[in-house]
């Protein structure tokens, strides 16, 4: 999903796969929603959906479920007339609220059978036409975006069911302890900036570790290395102003650090800005 973007592709070889991918999330919704836990085998049905726009289906399962639906999302969905949609590349801010229409429009094209096809078989209720779009009609489903309204304010065009509800932070640096290798290089110099691009997949990881290690020895800078998904960090040999790093809490490790450049996912700009220092997105997904 995320090598492929997850929501329009990029060209005619991806379309089957975004098609599988999306096609096994939406038909597994039901199941998520009423069958008994796997591991426990206790009865479960849920009494409400939490769920993102992307999982597409959610609406569908609320309604078969008779069940009350509420949106949570770190990217903007609901249309506005301040800001295009995120996935599309308006620049004029006239086509801003018309470019929501544009991209779910699109979606819906390319998912449409599938979503009649689950209404139909797994849901036992009435497909529905092009004209609905693909979450169908959602203007009374609750929207809450998590991100802070300091960053960007609820747009005045957004109705009261529709809010800018803040970041939502996990405490993990509490029962975090760090390995004795990364304590030692953190005491043997000053603060270091922390490079990473999370769960983005880079297209060359080799090259783009060179080209950080060498913006760190030209700019004298101690730097740590995150691996993420993209399989960043194999160094032709060890430096000594470099530590890879595989996994750590952000609320922990950006507090060592003196500056964070990160791919601009939602729980790294909001640890970075948490943590009160310098913070540089580097949106590699688009």
């Amino acid at each position: 999903m995320v090598k492929n973007k997850g929501f329009l592709p990029s060209g005619p070889s991806e379309i089957t796969i975004q098609r599988n991918q999306i096609k096994e999330i939406i038909f597994s919704l039901l199941p998520a929603c009423r069958d008994p836990d796997p591991d426990s085998t206790i009865a479960f049905k849920a009494d409400a959906i939490i769920a993102n726009p992307p999982a597409y289906g959610h609406v569908h399962v609320a309604e078969a479920l008779k069940v009350p639906l509420h949106i949570f999302f770190t990217m903007p969905w609901t249309p506005t007339s301040e800001f295009p949609h995120p996935l599309s590349r308006v620049k004029q801010p006239a086509g801003y609220r018309l470019s929501y229409q544009i991209v779910d429009s699109l979606i819906w094209l390319g998912i449409r059978d599938i979503i009649n096809d689950f209404r139909k078989k797994n849901l036992k209720l009435r497909p529905i036409t092009y004209l609905s779009g693909s979450q169908g009609s959602d203007s009374d489903v609750p929207h809450g975006y998590i991100w802070s309204p300091n960053l960007v304010p609820k747009p005045k065009d957004w109705g009261p069911k529709v809010d800018v509800v803040g970041f939502c932070f996990l405490d993990l640096a509490s029962n975090y302890e760090p390995p004795e290798t990364l304590v030692n290089w953190l005491k043997e110099g000053p603060k270091p900036i922390y490079i990473g691009f999370g769960s983005l997949p880079v297209q060359e990881p080799e090259k783009m570790t060179q080209i950080i290690v060498e913006a760190l020895e030209k700019t004298k800078q101690r730097g740590i290395i995150n691996k993420g998904w993209g399989g960043l960090g194999n160094l032709a040999e060890p430096k000594d102003f470099v530590y890879l790093l595989d996994n750590c809490p952000h609320d922990w490790l950006f507090l060592q650090c003196k500056a964070v450049v990160h791919h601009g996912g939602a729980g790294t700009t909001a640890a970075g800005l948490k943590a009160a220092v310098m913070t540089k997105n580097i949106p590699l997904h688009f």
